[in-house]
Formats: C-alpha cells, structure tokens, sequence
C-alpha cells in the first residue's frame, strides 16, 4: 500500500488531466469544466480526448478491491471503492500515452486494446464500461488506496496476461476494440472507393461519405463508441486515405508501372508475347497450373 505517497500521485493525476475535462457530482448530468473546479467532482475524465494515459477498469461486484491481486496482476496505480456496496475502479497508469485516433499509430493503439480486453476479461470487469468517466481518486466520497508509484509499459502488462483472441472482434467488441475494429474496417473499405470520389473539391463529399459510412459500422456494436470518437476515427482516415490515395499519386503509380513494363522488352515497348498459353496450344488455366509446379 503507498498511501503515504498520495500528495505526489496526485499532482501526477492533476498535471496529465485534460484542460477541461468533463466531470460531474451525478451520473447522467455530466459537465466540462477547468482542472481546479473537475478536480473536486465524484466523477472525473481522466484520459484526454486524442491519448489514453490511463487503463480504468470497473468492477461492479462486491469485495473486488484486491481482485487484481487474486489474480496475480500487476499493483495498480489506484483502487477506488464505494464503501457502500464495494464496488471499484481500478487504474493502470501508462508509461506512454497512446493515440486513440490516429489512423498512422493503429499498431500500439491494437497493442493496447488487446491488453485491455484480456483484463477486463481477467478482472470480470464490466464490457459496457464507457471509459468516459472514472471514480475521482481524490474525492472522498470513495476509499482510494494508491499502490503503485511506477507507470507500465504496454510490454509489462502484457506479461500478465493471454492476448490470444484480444481484442474481442464484431458486435461483441468492446473499449478500445471498437476503435480498432471501426479503424480496420473502414479503412478497408475506403482503399476501394476513395477513386469513386476523384473530382475537382472532391475531398469534402469525401469526408462525409466515410463519417457516413463510419457512423453506419458503429451502430452495429452492442455498445457503440460516443459521436465524438467516431468523428475522430471518420477524420484520420478520411484524410490519411487522401493523403497516399490522391489522383497525383494513382497517376504517378501508373507511370512507374508502365516505365517498368516498358523495360521487359528488349524492343523497349510491350513484350512481344501477352498470351503464352496459345503458342503452347494449352488452355490458360492449364498454362499457369504447369507454371506453378515449374513444369514449363
């Protein structure tokens, strides 16, 4: 237990809060408001918009503030416990932020989703969780017990756990899994169809196709993600897409590939012989068959 270090975790917790975070005294009614007034709400934002520098966990059951140890996982940095029914938040503080909304960074954004899950998993914690709004360790309307002065590396907390089937994938999906899915997918979906949008100011009806089209997938998720996030994902992938999928770039590819295919000729133009098949008097499945088991 590392109560006695609570001043200097909770200048830490102060100094990484949003600048405005959004907090609230009554679930249903929240609020966003400057550090110094949020900080004194039951209920707090503890990760910012873009970046998560926190795994919270909820644990809806009673007795589960030494869950974590029972199950041989790591000290958290806090517990949080309702004293009238006992249940917790419980809190991981990250050695690094991870980008939440940036189609570049998905690998670490997947890395820490599938973390995530295996703990819920582990913790029996609550899927539903919003992860919006933890339990204020500061306020004492909870029994906070601080335990860990360290902040973990992606790496260490995955020693604690299987990652094998993490993060959960379809409707079943949740936390961070959800923003990893809706990433995968709609980027997937947007290679194809970015060429269907080519036109002079094409990237604002762009734009809305994929929020569309993003708002669409989200909707099937059991627990779907806050507007907010999805415009986030819809606007990193919208513009990462236009950004290596331009007219400029498609033309620039094309000319590259001809000025390859130019060269396998010693004539300098297209190989005298597109169809080799019918010279040998073979069917042109049967062709590439016979290549394909170096019969040829």
């Amino acid at each position: 237990m590392k109560n006695e270090h609570s001043n200097a975790f909770q200048l830490d917790l102060f100094e990484s809060l949003p600048n405005k975070p959004y907090c609230t005294d009554e679930l249903g009614v929240t609020v966003i408001r400057s550090k110094k007034i949020a900080i004194k709400k039951k209920y707090i934002q503890v990760n910012r918009p873009l970046t998560d520098l926190y795994l919270v966990f909820d644990l809806d059951y009673a007795y589960s503030a030494l869950a974590w140890s029972d199950l041989n996982l790591p000290s958290p940095t806090w517990v949080s416990k309702n004293p009238v029914n006992g249940h917790c938040h419980i809190a991981y503080s990250l050695q690094a932020g991870v980008c939440t909304s940036s189609m570049a960074r998905l690998a670490p954004l997947k890395y820490l989703a599938a973390i995530q899950s295996a703990y819920t998993q582990k913790l029996k914690a609550d899927r539903s969780y919003a992860r919006l709004l933890t339990k204020n360790p500061l306020h004492d309307a909870w029994q906070t017990t601080w335990w860990a002065d360290e902040k973990y590396t992606l790496d260490y907390l995955a020693d604690f756990v299987d990652l094998t089937g993490h993060p959960l994938k379809g409707k079943e999906c949740h936390g961070l899994g959800r923003n990893c899915e809706l990433f995968e997918n709609v980027a997937h979906w947007a290679y194809r169809e970015i060429r269907k949008y080519w036109s002079p100011d094409y990237e604002s009806k762009w734009k809305e196709a994929v929020l569309s089209h993003t708002e669409a997938l989200n909707a099937q998720f059991i627990d779907p993600l806050p507007y907010s996030e999805v415009k986030s994902i819809s606007k990193s992938i919208a513009n990462y897409v236009i950004r290596h999928f331009s007219p400029e770039r498609f033309r620039e590819s094309q000319a590259k590939k001809g000025s390859k295919g130019g060269k396998v000729s010693k004539g300098g133009g297209r190989p005298s012989l597109n169809e080799p098949w019918k010279e040998l008097g073979i069917s042109r499945a049967t062709y590439f068959r016979k290549k394909k088991a170096d019969l040829l």
